[in-house]
């Protein structure tokens, strides 16, 4: 068998691994934007000959994945203000982090924003004010589409065939980019099954801070069950071929749950900053910005791409107890995800 310490040290490994995996993205990111923005500028140092404008990016923190905000935001506006000048623009670029919903929503009354990168969640608080349209969104899944499920998995040791085999459990729920959609999945499953909700369904239910430290534990059997992406799963299948031993016991409809969005009003030079971003994929130097958000290319997107997702956040609301609460309450968050054996299975 092995030891509790052991387990803890492969995802503080994981853990590390990511955090430097981003880091050498970001430089690797800035150099080759640096670099380019000196070849782009050598004909015209002083921007002449480039037309000027402004672009203001607003993105939520929801969507940085644990990313320092000041790396996201000069790697994005460097992105941004070097492609620009490949593109015949000389870019003012502004690029802010906000963290709640309000200050999204005065920015785009004030109409002091060009492009939006919203949590899921608040695209959707925002979408009945007609403030912004959805544009464009990440490919994610293995096929190269942007829709994925959420799946609820099991220890296939347990010989549980249904949720209701759970009751008295204890579960890790982890949701891509913030979002929140892993829990209200999980609230809005039990409600179909007539089960009540969550918080008192089941013994314990915490939220991972990552996917990985939400498999590891159910596949070392610190906890019963979990709740992740299956864009997440996948790759973690990858990593370890072991993995693949746990058990699906129920899956979502498949969901996008990133977008880009725009104002109503459009920036002045709407269709060629959508060029811009639509070809990420077709030089090498700016692919590495898709690599910070962890696709390799942008999509369009279209208002009934987001149906399955509206769908469920709706049978949330419905909820008893949620009309007033539009994001699920917060619940404790697990660092590590893997408690000693014996704590936190009252």
């Amino acid at each position: 068998m092995r030891r509790p310490c052991h387990r803890k040290s492969v995802v503080h490994f994981l853990h590390a691994l990511s955090r430097w995996w981003m880091l050498a993205v970001l430089l690797s990111l800035q150099l080759s934007m640096a670099q380019t923005a000196s070849s782009a500028g050598a004909d015209s140092p002083d921007g002449r000959g480039l037309r000027r404008t402004h672009l203001n990016v607003v993105a939520s923190n929801r969507m940085l994945n644990n990313v320092n905000p000041n790396d996201i935001r000069a790697a994005l506006r460097l992105w941004f203000e070097t492609v620009g000048r490949q593109r015949g623009f000389l870019l003012d670029c502004r690029v802010d982090i906000i963290d709640n919903i309000s200050s999204l929503k005065a920015r785009l009354q004030e109409k002091s924003v060009d492009v939006i990168i919203p949590g899921i969640a608040e695209y959707l608080e925002l979408e009945s004010s007609h403030l912004m349209v959805p544009i464009l969104t990440l490919a994610l899944n293995s096929s190269g589409g942007a829709a994925y499920p959420y799946v609820l998995l099991v220890n296939p040791d347990s010989n549980l065939a249904s949720i209701a085999g759970l009751r008295g459990k204890n579960i890790l729920v982890s949701s891509r980019g913030g979002s929140n959609t892993a829990l209200a999945w999980t609230d809005v499953l039990l409600n179909r099954e007539r089960l009540g909700r969550a918080s008192t369904f089941f013994g314990s239910i915490k939220e991972a801070a990552k996917a990985q430290t939400c498999i590891l534990p159910l596949f070392f059997g610190t906890v019963d069950a979990c709740v992740v992406d299956e864009v997440n799963l996948n790759l973690a299948k990858e990593m370890n071929p072991q993995l693949s031993r746990l058990k699906v016991l129920v899956r979502s409809r498949p969901m996008v749950e990133s977008v880009i969005a725009m104002p109503v009003e459009p920036h002045p030079y709407h269709a060629e900053l959508l060029d811009a971003i639509l070809s990420l994929n077709e030089d090498v130097r700016h692919r590495q910005l898709l690599m910070v958000f962890k696709t390799d290319r942008i999509l369009r997107l279209q208002a009934s791409d987001l149906d399955p997702v509206r769908d469920l956040w709706k049978e949330y609301y419905r909820l008893p107890g949620a009309s007033t609460v539009r994001m699920p309450p917060p619940v404790p968050v697990v660092e590590s995800g893997l408690p000693d054996r014996g704590k936190g299975r009252n």
